[in-house]
């Protein structure tokens, strides 16, 4: 069963398994599993024959559909399998599909007979994720590649969607409460949650904070700290609030809720390719960290977090930590990236209040990271574009609660959205 369902995925994968020469040629294959392959199909007459760890795969065509046929060394055939449309599947499989996987496209599916047992296949497609299910035909999920044995995933690790240096993606699901923001924040690009349960607003022009009132749905006090600029994210620390614009430069302004906050400025030395877009506070060490939507060339395929101490009041030398670009799965679709280092282009940066790790937002690529201190990605989540347009902000309240802001068009509205249950 186990070596059926990791050779049935390596199918759907369309990838090779091939121990030898692709060229494989019958007089490689054991007499026994020739003559049962012939007792077995006494039509087909092109077969093309391959090795699959200790099996024997057979591949040839009925009725112009592809097939597939699994035997053991001394002759028994284990599995066959074959390609069907979509509307052959038990009405109990589709059911469970549209109950837990309605965001789906169903890409491929396949029938697999074992002895006097069949199952069902299934790849569904979701931007960049895929998924394999198998199904019995009473509707049990029989297994998945997000929940493969320990044996199975050793041995299919080539073929599932991530390899084992990459974050495993996820779906982030649908936002609890919604809320649409007025015209002056449609661009709204960075957001962290007060005490008091308002919500500070930065947008990419104007040198404001907004406080928006979740429950009643308008600002509720302007601050205002520069003149026109490109503002990109908010940090509160306290009773100070600051702000970052894309060249790094960082805008300090204390007591922020005060009538009259006091502001100061800290320039940065980024090279001009950085364009710092996330913010965040670590108040372990008391400092702020910056994450740049573009790159450095000096550290070639890693992207690093900054840091600013807030003791000091100046940028630390070295960098808080680095991710490499290595571990992260290029997007299915999208838009052509005009050079390597845009896999990962963060829009907004965050430390979780209780489980002490990072989030990163990118906005471009519609993906949420979870990463550790030391730059390693740990979970991926992709973003629904229908939901979140452009996510440029994000925030925890102190349970966990997860809240990320998107751009609106040129005609739609900025908005918030509401995770209860945050992400684990």
């Amino acid at each position: 069963m186990k070596h059926t369902f990791f050779w049935a995925m390596a199918l759907m994968a369309g990838t090779s398994l091939s121990s030898c020469d692709q060229n494989w040629s019958a007089r490689n294959i054991p007499d026994t599993v020739q003559m049962k392959f012939a007792e077995s199909y006494p039509t087909i007459k092109q077969v093309d024959w391959d090795r699959v760890d200790s099996l024997y795969e057979a591949e040839f065509k009925i009725s112009g559909r592809e097939r597939k046929a699994l035997f053991r060394e001394d002759g028994i055939l284990l599995s066959y399998t074959e390609e069907i449309e979509e509307q052959y599947l038990p009405k109990t499989v589709t059911d469970q599909l549209q109950q837990e996987f309605k965001q789906f496209n169903i890409d491929e599916v396949h029938r697999v007979q074992e002895g006097n047992i069949t199952s069902f296949l299934v790849e569904l497609q979701k931007g960049s994720r895929a998924v394999w299910l198998r199904y019995s035909e009473t509707g049990e999920l029989l297994e998945s590649s997000a929940n493969l044995n320990a044996e199975t995933k050793k041995q299919s690790a080539s073929l599932l969607p991530l390899t084992s240096n990459e974050a495993p993606i996820d779906d982030l699901g649908m936002p609890d409460s919604r809320w649409e923001l007025p015209p002056v924040l449609r661009e709204v690009s960075g957001i962290a949650i007060l005490s008091d349960g308002t919500m500070a607003c930065v947008q990419d022009e104007q040198g404001k904070i907004f406080v928006y009132d979740l429950g009643q749905k308008s600002i509720v006090q302007e601050i205002p700290f520069a003149g026109p600029g490109d503002y990109e994210g908010i940090a509160i620390a306290g009773e100070n609030a600051y702000i970052v614009r894309s060249d790094g430069t960082l805008f300090e302004i204390a007591g922020f809720r005060k009538e009259k906050p006091a502001i100061k400025v800290y320039e940065s030395t980024f090279p001009e390719t950085i364009n710092i877009e996330g913010l965040a506070y670590d108040q372990e060490q008391n400092q702020l960290l910056l994450a740049p939507k573009g790159h450095d060339p000096k550290l070639q395929m890693q992207k690093a977090i900054y840091a600013f101490s807030l003791d000091s009041k100046k940028f630390l030398a070295e960098p808080y930590t680095n991710i490499s670009l290595e571990q992260v799965q290029p997007t299915m679709k999208g838009k052509k990236k005009k050079s390597r280092y845009d896999v990962l282009q963060p829009s907004s940066l965050e430390k979780h209040p209780k489980n002490d790790a990072l989030y990163l937002l990118d906005a471009v690529n519609n993906r949420l990271y979870k990463m550790t201190k030391d730059g390693k990605l740990t979970q991926t989540l992709e973003l629904d574009e229908s939901q979140l347009r452009q996510a440029e902000g994000l925030t925890f309240d102190q349970d966990g609660t997860m809240y990320i802001a998107s751009e609106g068009s040129k005609k739609g509205k900025g908005v918030i959205l509401k995770y209860t249950n945050g992400i684990n």
